[in-house]
């Protein structure tokens, strides 16, 4: 087994695992970016056009592919958990972001006098 592994790196040539392990990692960079406007798009529609979403600085581990902070205007507690569930609800059933598991960190920003419609 161990010589079969040794012949098919040969045969790869020299670097091919790190290679590879680039492609993997670049893979999963553009997978999250493609989850952070997806979720964007999501926010805007759920909370606002004041939403925004960042990627974390975080790399993702296991299961998650990363961690994405959504900032959205904030008015009532009742209003943002209700906003928030249905974004989650949503994110869901989204071909991006339901198929990736991403950490979700809310980050409710209070609404300046005067900007509330």
């Amino acid at each position: 087994m161990i010589q079969r592994e040794q012949e098919e790196a040969l045969a790869r040539g020299p670097g091919f695992s790190e290679r590879r392990q680039e492609r993997s990692e670049d893979h999963n960079r553009w997978h999250v970016r493609a989850g952070q406007f997806a979720a964007l798009a999501l926010a805007r529609h759920v909370f606002g056009p004041d939403a925004s979403v960042e990627v974390l600085p975080w790399p993702g581990r296991r299961a998650v592919a990363g961690g994405l902070m959504v900032r959205v205007p904030f008015q009532d507690l009742t209003d943002h958990r209700a906003k928030e569930a249905l974004f989650l609800s949503l994110a869901a059933l989204d071909p991006v972001l339901g198929t990736t598991a991403f950490l979700y960190l809310m980050h409710p920003e209070p609404l300046l006098m005067g900007s509330a419609s």
